[in-house]
């Protein structure tokens, strides 16, 4: 049996972004809001990872395979935390702004930024004031959402990317070899990758389609999702938490 042409799935979900898809966001709803930010990141990031397979550098698209993983992943999240995963993220961008500020006075440019330092300190308030601790804050990390929703393969996938990603071994070797004859090098990748990009890319941008969908007004996509999963054996629900603690309420 043929297997079906990952490109032209790929084009099937492209078709689905049309360009009225803004009517089906509700903006009273921040789940809705940060689900658009996060999903077309992986939009993003996909184009950038087809773009490079077919530059025939797909051994550089490993940041970009990495970050689409993680945003869909966290846009799966999103769906399970509803209206509170904005509170969720003040917050974690309160502690990111904290730390920032710490930086600017420990290298004495704080007066040379003084505006923008400023602002810092304003947004360190504000979310201080006005957002309440919350539990599932500690989700942010990404391989804590892994775990939670049972997701091994994809997190066997995020491991071995982040080898590439960043500066390690595993990456060195990309352009070298020793075998029994001789130590080759070479000026381009020796590796193949986990999965091919296009098989990667359908698989990704499916699963971030079937998040997002759940947060669009009338769930536009439902059919012909459900449609190109019978075709590539992909998922047709979303995976569930596996942890103890309630996903919705604090």
């Amino acid at each position: 049996m043929t297997e079906p042409d990952p490109r032209d799935g790929l084009i099937r979900l492209e078709d689905l972004i049309t360009g009225d898809l803004y009517t089906h966001i509700d903006p009273t709803n921040r789940a809705s809001v940060i689900g658009w930010g996060l999903f077309f990141t992986v939009a993003h990031q996909i184009r950038a990872v087809l773009t490079l397979h077919q530059a025939g550098a797909c051994g550089a698209a490993s940041p970009n395979r990495r970050s689409a993983l993680e945003h869909t992943i966290t846009l799966r999240w999103c769906v399970d935390q509803g209206d509170r995963i904005g509170d969720i993220y003040n917050r974690k961008l309160r502690n990111d702004q904290i730390q920032l500020a710490n930086t600017l006075r420990a290298d004495g440019t704080k007066d040379r930024y003084q505006e923008g330092y400023a602002v810092l300190a304003e947004t360190v308030k504000a979310v201080k004031e006005s957002v309440s601790p919350d539990p599932n804050e500690r989700l942010a990390k990404i391989e804590r959402l892994m775990q939670g929703y049972g997701l091994a393969r994809e997190r066997t996938f995020y491991q071995v990317e982040s080898r590439f990603a960043h500066p390690t071994l595993t990456g060195a070797q990309m352009f070298f070899k020793d075998d029994d004859e001789a130590f080759h090098v070479s000026q381009a990748p020796m590796h193949d990758e986990i999965v091919a990009c296009q098989p990667y890319c359908l698989w990704i941008f499916h699963a971030a389609m079937l998040a997002f969908n759940e947060v669009l007004t009338d769930k536009p996509w439902t059919a012909e999702l459900e449609k190109i999963a019978e075709e590539y054996g992909f998922m047709t629900t979303l995976p569930q938490w596996q942890g103890a603690e309630d996903l919705r309420t604090p």
